[in-house]
């Protein structure tokens, strides 16, 4: 009976660990060639947020993605959502590996976001290629071929309440999912724009964050804001007609790591 009991446990002990190790294999899987592609961008993605989030070593994920196949990957993020839910959560993964390796390089925010010393499936690209490039549909950018092809499908100005660039103004980051992404989205917009902008009903004005000025032509300027902003009932949306907007000197200084509760 003892030894029974022990075949058991040692028996239970044995599928525990199989089942431990099977979850800690990488998540990358071999193609014909033999390079290293990710079982699920969406995943990679998430998954190299949490690496840094946690302190853990990230070095494979950036070896991942200079490497990876940027053929499969353009099949891979097939629709709308996918595209969001890689791109943001890859944005805000190289901000955050950017500001741990070296955080020097965000007093020259032009070098900081301009230079095309990211590697993404050996093509060279700016953190501006992939916000304004990819996520904001620009065209103006260093590697526009890369931008051309795996950019949204459409303009997207809530993008602008996810992307955190490491100033203290930034929104935080979160771990987005296509599944989910029009949710949070919704949430992260929500949160930001009730945080970040005040209606003051007796001067008939409402004091925003500077971001909206920057981006104003990716909410069809003053008025396209004002109608936003009503969205959310910053604004009261019958009684006034016109605003008088105000914006906020957004914060830069450094807040890295700011990552959503």
């Amino acid at each position: 009976m003892n030894n029974k009991k022990y075949l058991i446990i040692l028996l239970s002990l044995v599928i525990a660990f199989v089942f431990i190790s099977s979850q800690k294999i990488s998540e990358n899987k071999k193609d014909n060639s033999g390079k290293l592609y990710p079982r699920n961008v969406i995943d990679f993605s998430q998954n190299m947020l949490v690496y840094i989030k946690s302190e853990l070593p990230y070095k494979s994920y950036i070896d991942t993605l200079e490497n990876i196949d940027l053929n499969k990957l353009y099949l891979e993020l097939n629709n709308h959502e996918k595209k969001l839910a890689f791109w943001l959560n890859t944005y805000n993964s190289l901000v955050q590996i950017r500001l741990i390796e070296n955080p020097s390089l965000f007093e020259d925010k032009t070098a900081f976001f301009k230079n095309n010393d990211i590697i993404i499936g050996n093509e060279k690209l700016s953190l501006d290629d992939i916000e304004n490039g990819i996520l904001r549909c620009k065209k103006n950018v260093s590697n526009q071929n890369f931008t051309e092809k795996f950019k949204l499908n459409s303009i997207e100005n809530r993008i602008h309440f996810t992307l955190n660039c490491g100033a203290t103004s930034c929104p935080a980051i979160a771990y987005y999912k296509p599944n989910l992404i029009e949710k949070q989205l919704e949430n992260a917009t929500k949160f930001y724009v009730e945080n970040n902008c005040e209606y003051n009903s007796d001067k008939n004005e409402i004091i925003i964050s500077e971001l909206f000025s920057w981006f104003k032509e990716d909410f069809n300027g003053e008025v396209g804001i004002i109608n936003f902003l009503k969205k959310y009932n910053l604004i009261p949306k019958e009684e006034v007609k016109y605003v008088k907007i105000i914006y906020k000197e957004y914060d830069w200084g450094l807040k890295p790591g700011n990552f959503k509760e």
